[in-house]
């Protein structure tokens, strides 16, 4: 594992964490108005089409379709499947910041797993980043979790799903290229899709057609760096993940400047730690780079 490897994963995080963002508020406003996720997916089947046949056009699709053991990459787009019936069935029954903290939860479960399955050593960086970072996403959020709510175990089980996605990834890094786990990755949930909205058509006008494509464009592109980040890093997954915090950063920017949603101080506190929890990363990184 190199410097420029951990830069590539730490970045891929980064990069993926604001298209999870946007896709994430689009799918919000869908829900609410009735939208499936095989809908959703139907029309975006596009965004994600356009990888094979891109790499078709350029001669490479067999090379990145080629693995060592095909059993992994299917268990793994078997697995993927249900994210983004969870996903829709959660939005539509909890608040979105609500679904934002328990998504949240991912690198906890990333550490789990990383001592569990990948036997990485995890040093206080790592631990001081975890707990900051998820002090820093309660400041934020300051969710008023009321009432128990079923959809709340419903979401920890889609990050449990997809942490478990990104733990295969890791730990199987050479049998597969990244664009390979991503075209493996989504095609159960595509070809289930097809079907469903065979049985259930739906009509979209232009703007929900805008908005489905500018979603699925964004979060096949987050799919992908995801991918590519937990494959980059290797021996360093828990450390990279900590990043995954910095998503409550671009949701409190994004709310700032499009919706005119202004942050109460207990929430700049909050921003400051998640910040604070990225910088931990780095020396995590690093330390374990050493070690």
């Amino acid at each position: 594992m190199t410097k420029n490897n951990i830069l590539i994963a730490s970045f891929s995080i980064i990069f993926s964490s604001i298209f999870f963002v946007i896709n994430d508020a689009i799918i919000n406003y869908l829900s609410s108005i009735n939208f499936t996720f095989y809908h959703f997916i139907f029309y975006g089947a596009p965004a994600y089409l356009s990888v094979p046949l891109f790499l078709l056009i350029k001669g490479n699709l067999k090379k990145n379709l080629k693995c060592e053991n095909y059993l992994i990459p299917t268990i793994r787009g078997i697995i993927f499947t249900p994210m983004p019936f969870i996903t829709f069935v959660s939005l539509k029954n909890i608040t979105l910041p609500e679904f934002t903290t328990l998504n949240m939860a991912a690198p906890l479960f990333g550490a789990i797993y990383a001592i569990v399955f990948l036997n990485e050593k995890l040093n206080k960086y790592i631990y001081i980043s975890l707990v900051i970072g998820f002090l820093g996403v309660l400041f934020v959020i300051q969710p008023g979790f009321e009432a128990f709510n079923i959809y709340f175990l419903v979401t920890l089980f889609g990050v449990i799903l997809i942490t478990t996605t990104t733990t295969i990834v890791n730990k199987y890094n050479n049998i597969i290229t990244a664009l390979g786990y991503f075209m493996y990755g989504g095609f159960f949930i595509h070809i289930i899709s097809l079907i469903l909205f065979i049985w259930d058509p739906i009509k979209v006008n232009f703007y929900e057609f805008i908005l489905i494509t500018i979603a699925s464009i964004l979060i096949n592109i987050a799919i992908f760096l995801t991918t590519l980040a937990f494959k980059t890093a290797q021996k360093h997954y828990s450390s990279v993940f900590c990043l995954v915090y910095l998503q409550i950063v671009w949701s409190v920017l994004i709310g700032f400047f499009i919706f005119n949603e202004y942050l109460n101080f207990i929430a700049i506190i909050g921003a400051i730690l998640i910040v604070l929890s990225g910088i931990f990363s780095i020396p995590a990184q690093f330390k374990q780079i050493n070690e």
